[in-house]
């Protein structure tokens, strides 16, 4: 309901802002070349389009490497989680130790 009443909304500003900004204009470039007059609108929206364009397009290629590297991380991770030996339970001892514990020599005088 809340994004229908959003789209209406948007849908009003954006009719008002067509038919308060209906002055003819004409862009002038180098050596003299000149636009047929459009309305004002016309370019504000043209250039307010092209601007998500952009940003969108750049966006979705740091989307896309991050995504790339999210999986070539999971993969490492499974190939450790393979790797690692299991641990050993809570009720099995432990493993004796093969070396035999030395006694202290005494001290040379």
């Amino acid at each position: 309901m809340v994004k229908i009443i959003f789209i209406i909304l948007f849908i009003i500003l954006g009719a008002t802002f067509c038919t308060l900004n209906q002055q003819e204009i004409s862009l002038s470039y180098f050596c003299g070349w000149q636009t047929r007059p459009f309305p004002l609108y016309l370019l504000i929206l043209i250039s307010l389009i092209a601007g998500m364009v952009i940003g969108f397009s750049t966006g979705w290629g740091k989307r896309r490497k991050l995504r790339m590297m999210a999986r070539d991380l999971g993969e490492q991770i499974k190939a450790l989680k393979a790797d690692m030996e299991p641990l050993p339970s809570k009720g099995e001892p432990p493993e004796p130790s093969t070396k035999s514990p030395e006694a202290p020599k005494p001290p040379l005088v």
